[in-house]
């Protein structure tokens, strides 16, 4: 078997599942130990990657890219007459560039009756160790079989990086040991309650004697909400994603929505509480990491769709607003509510 090979790995977004294609990505490398592997994927979500052990080189695209000029990418693609092709995205971007190749693609399947039947009747026909994970090694071809397990998603942040984030947060008289909150989320429904955060942090702070730090960007409003009635430290906004990383980096734990940092999290080997509301671990959400957990409620609506973006048709959310500050806080582990 030929390990010179000219490889290319496709996902374009977004933070969260280009994390968990980190996994298959090692799996691809330790079949290919001498491979030159190019991963393809959106300039706004690039830098995540930078460092990677696993990556040769990187190709960042716009996402306003018009369908004219992906054509024309493709011939590109053609070009480089790459020896495999794994698209771990299956969208109508990664089809159009690599429309024109003579490559060997190895594309992923989405399960989308199965989340069809799950949402709308709540029959769930997928097996009890589904993950994206698994579902993108399953797609692989024969690198990969079942007994050789999942490798765990990875995420590279320098000592300068990490050095340049402690003095940062020690300027904003922050403890050395703090926990990160990463509150907000592509869509609302999938956000813990402000006020919920907010008492979060205040028993953190007095119990647990850790300080905060809430990350996300200026269009999270709920960072701000949760700023004004608690004691954490409000970056949202004012880091970029290397920085956001780092601080996550240097993190005792962090606590969040079902999003892309607190996947990132985990892939930098920090444990995790992810607040899950109305999406779920049985299509592949929730934590990977074993000293990490979910926190929510076996109700019989859960999961309502795959990315929450649904409204709930009651007029509580009962998936979030049943999950207690007790909950979030026990489940740090080593730790009590004073």
């Amino acid at each position: 078997m030929r390990t010179d090979q000219n490889i290319l790995v496709i996902r374009f977004s977004s933070i969260g599942d280009i994390v968990l294609a980190t996994s298959p990505l090692k799996t691809i490398r330790t079949a290919w130990p001498e491979a030159n592997l190019t991963f393809l994927t959106l300039d706004a979500f690039s830098p995540m990657l930078e460092f990677h052990p696993d990556i040769d080189a990187m190709i960042s695209l716009r996402r306003s890219l018009s369908l004219k000029e992906l054509w024309e990418f493709s011939a590109y693609v053609k070009e480089k007459a790459y020896n495999r092709i794994y698209d771990l995205h299956n969208s109508l971007r990664s089809r159009i560039v690599t429309l024109k190749t003579d490559s060997p693609i190895h594309r992923i399947e989405k399960p989308r009756w199965n989340r069809f039947m799950l949402y709308q009747f709540h029959q769930n026909n997928f097996p009890d160790d589904f993950s994206t994970r698994l579902n993108y090694h399953q797609h692989l071809g024969e690198i990969w079989a079942s007994d050789l397990g999942l490798p765990p998603t990875n995420l590279v942040v320098s000592g300068h990086e990490k050095s340049e984030a402690k003095k940062r947060l020690s300027k904003l008289k922050v403890a050395r040991d703090y926990v990160a909150v990463v509150p907000g989320a592509a869509w609302a429904q999938k956000q813990w309650p402000v006020d919920r955060y907010a008492d979060a942090i205040e028993k953190i702070k007095y119990g647990l004697g850790m300080d905060s730090i809430i990350l996300g960007s200026q269009k999270d409003n709920i960072c701000f909400e949760i700023s004004k009635k608690s004691s954490g430290v409000n970056l949202a906004g004012k880091t970029d994603l290397r920085q956001a990383m780092a601080v996550l980096a240097n993190a005792k734990h962090i606590i969040g929505s079902d999003t892309g940092l607190v996947h990132a999290a985990e892939a930098l080997g920090v444990p995790v509480s992810m607040v899950l509301g109305p999406t779920s671990s049985e299509t592949g959400g929730g934590v990977s990491l074993e000293i990490s957990g979910n926190v929510e409620r076996d109700l019989w609506c859960r999961p309502c769709s795959q990315n929450g973006k649904n409204p709930c048709y009651r007029s509580s959310q009962n998936c979030m607003e049943s999950i207690s500050v007790n909950d979030v806080i026990e489940s740090i582990p080593g730790e009590q509510v004073f």
